[in-house]
């Protein structure tokens, strides 16, 4: 027997009916670099697990492909509502702003390179970046754009530690923001990490960076701070194959 009817409202937001009440509305967007899964914001007034599988099933079908939605860590009804239907947790994102008392890292003097748009090293960072994010999200959500829109998306200033003529270790980093940060072994880039922060502190009050857990360098470099929040900002995924 089926307990939940939806209509279409308007191109990307459809009505949810339980029991032939109005419940709330489902919005449908996508990612632009970001298109394989679509993404669902719901404003139901229950959430009822018993509703989960039926529903979701249901928003399946009027997508034609797997659905994405984000929630915070600390929302527990929308999280037990979401996986009782079926959806998994796929990424967890660590918002840290932190000062020198929360450093736990090593004090690192060495001198660290820079590079800003235009030059070999940051073109050199840029696509060093871009196939190690492509990789790290592959199972989460897939980017579906090209090299181009991704660089635009980069700070302009990378700062490097190079192994020879290798960019092994870099952050692309705006103000006080590490942006993104990659890595080729976990030792050196701790040891980069650790420079980093200090030149940083110097500068700065606090530093700020987001580290996803499926990032390791940016949760190694969250790994040097102390005193931190554990709620996070959370994917989940539901009907993919990855």
């Amino acid at each position: 027997m089926e307990n939940i009817f939806i209509s279409q409202k308007s191109d990307n937001i459809y009505s949810v009916y339980y029991h032939g009440k109005l419940i709330g509305s489902v919005l449908f967007y996508h990612n632009l670099y970001h298109k394989t899964n679509y993404y669902v914001k719901l404003e139901l007034s229950c959430l009822d697990t018993k509703l989960s599988t039926e529903l979701f099933c249901k928003l399946k079908e009027i997508s034609g492909c797997p659905l994405q939605a984000m929630v915070a860590s600390d929302d527990t009804q929308m999280t037990a509502f979401l996986t009782a239907g079926g959806f998994i947790c796929k990424r967890k994102c660590y918002e840290v702003e932190a000062g020198i008392a929360d450093y736990i890292g090593e004090i690192k003097n060495a001198p660290l390179s820079h590079a800003i748009a235009g030059e070999a090293e940051y073109e050199q960072a840029c696509r060093q970046m871009y196939a190690y994010y492509v990789t790290s999200h592959e199972k989460i959500n897939p980017w579906t754009a090209d090299f181009a829109s991704f660089c635009k998306e980069l700070p302009k200033t990378v700062i490097y530690a190079k192994n020879g003529t290798e960019i092994v270790s870099f952050a692309f980093i705006e103000d006080n923001e590490i942006a993104y940060v990659c890595g080729k072994a976990s030792g050196q880039f701790k040891e980069f990490a650790q420079c980093l922060v200090t030149s940083m502190m110097f500068q700065y009050e606090t530093i700020y960076f987001e580290s996803d857990n499926c990032d390791w360098a940016a949760m190694a470099l969250r790994g040097l701070f102390q005193n931190l929040d554990e709620s996070s900002y959370d994917t989940y995924v539901y009907g993919s194959e990855a």
